[in-house]
């Protein structure tokens, strides 16, 4: 599930990320697939102040490397995310981050980064959970991907499909 969401071409970001969606050009979202990498990206800047482009950058990039690893790049920073699964219904997500060296010492940034990128955590651990209990409930049934942003998701779940089965 944690995969599904950061999979999902942005499809999720402007509902339950309104903080980080501010700053996003969301119409520029794009995905592009290679053998085992997605890559998605979005124009920074809010599109009233499209020289203003503040921590986010002037583009934000979200790779995912087949099966669990995802970089996050927002301007000078970037983060990676290492998804280790703990069971069918539980995984752990090891955060490591990376800043600019000519931005080492700015406390403030620095701090405001990290609350940032906590909150959208927090967020998606909430959509996640969420998905989850949906998944199991007795309501559910399975549907078709939105072919124009489940991309990388179609493309992760393909290649899960193939390992599981011929591996």
């Amino acid at each position: 599930v944690f995969c599904d969401n950061y999979l999902d071409g942005g499809y999720h970001v402007p509902y339950a990320h309104k903080g980080l969606a501010s700053g996003l050009q969301l119409q520029s979202y794009s995905t592009k697939m290679y053998e085992k990498v997605s890559i998605q990206s979005c124009k920074g800047g809010s599109m009233d102040r499209k020289d203003d482009y503040g921590r986010l950058g002037s583009k934000v990039l979200y790779a995912f490397i087949y099966p669990n690893f995802m970089i996050n790049r927002y301007g000078p920073w970037m983060d990676t995310n290492l998804v280790l699964p703990l069971g069918p219904r539980r995984c752990q997500v090891v955060f490591d981050y990376f800043l600019e060296a000519s931005l080492k010492d700015d406390k403030a940034l620095i701090e405001r980064s990290l609350e940032d990128s906590e909150r959208v955590q927090m967020e998606d651990i909430v959509l996640c959970e969420g998905v989850q209990r949906g998944l199991e409930s007795p309501a559910y049934s399975t549907g078709r991907y939105a072919p124009t942003v489940e991309k990388a998701m179609h493309h992760f779940h393909s290649l899960l499909h193939h390992n599981l089965t011929n591996d």
